[in-house]
């Protein structure tokens, strides 16, 4: 007999962890029916094979430690929404391009986040915290996961107005999540402005951004009014060519200037969403 689904927060609860550092992936996939293994694999970052109630996760072995355990709850991810008929190879671009969209890669990738970056353990470490790479990067540290799925977390969860855009060089916007403190009128442009980092990276006019900079709205944002704005962008190149952007909003002393059509109000708006205007 198979066992129901449980998620994260529930396996969490259920095994009283309480700290990151208890966060033993290992541990967790055993109790959820799942042993984890690591040995060199060619062309997928992680395979699971699952029958009945009993799964056998295999982790290519020469990754980094992060990398490992995000794959290992990707595919618990898979084990737990797919118990008893599971069969998936997964490589590292699944985990980097699948963040949007009701897709099974998607579902895993949400799995792994919830599960390795919990909200109740993550949300108060960021209300100090800006959202740029360097912070995200301390976070990955402490809770041994991607650069990618922490980024996204911290734009999820974080305290700042923010979203994560993944750019490729030839279709441009990849995907993209934003903050609920972002209203939806706000749209990513399909490709970064020729004056952002991340344009430059995509092309190879950068090879890497030193540091956030301020950089005009309208290089990003798709909104008739954006030109009078300034937001933050700091962008990274990730696997594949893959370029990361991480843009928030540096002044919160004005409510949403930028908020769409006539038939949306700021009472409407699901956040508050502020912009630095341009002199």
């Amino acid at each position: 007999m198979t066992a129901p689904f449980k998620a994260p927060a529930v396996v969490l609860d259920e095994l009283g962890i309480t700290e990151p550092s208890e966060i033993d992936i290992e541990a967790i996939a055993e109790y959820c029916g799942a042993t984890i293994v690591y040995e060199p694999l060619d062309g997928s970052a992680a395979r699971i094979l699952g029958r009945d109630d009993r799964a056998y996760i295999t982790i290519d072995a020469n990754t980094s430690r992060a990398r490992q355990r995000f794959s290992a709850g990707h595919e618990l991810g898979h084990w737990m929404r797919d118990r008893g008929k599971v069969a998936f190879a997964c490589t590292d671009r699944e985990f980097e391009a699948y963040w949007v969209d009701d897709h099974p890669e998607r579902r895993a990738n949400r799995y792994a986040a919830d599960l390795l970056l919990p909200r109740k353990l993550f949300q108060p470490l960021t209300r100090s915290m800006t959202p740029t790479f360097e912070s995200t990067s301390e976070l990955a540290r402490m809770f041994t996961t991607s650069l990618t799925a922490t980024a996204i977390r911290f734009v999820e969860l974080g305290q700042e107005p923010a979203m994560i855009i993944a750019s490729e060089p030839k279709q441009g916007r990849k995907w993209f999540s934003a903050s609920d403190k972002v209203p939806k009128s706000l749209w990513p442009l399909a490709r970064p402005g020729a004056n952002t980092a991340a344009a430059k990276l995509l092309d190879g006019r950068l090879t890497s951004m030193a540091k956030p900079l301020d950089v005009e709205a309208d290089e990003w944002i798709e909104h008739r009014d954006a030109h009078r704005y300034t937001i933050v962008e700091d962008s990274i190149l990730g696997y594949g060519g893959l370029v990361l952007t991480l843009l928030w909003w540096r002044d919160q002393s004005q409510i949403i200037a930028l908020h769409g059509d006539e038939d949306e109000s700021v009472s409407e708006l699901t956040g508050e969403l502020t912009f630095t205007k341009r002199r």
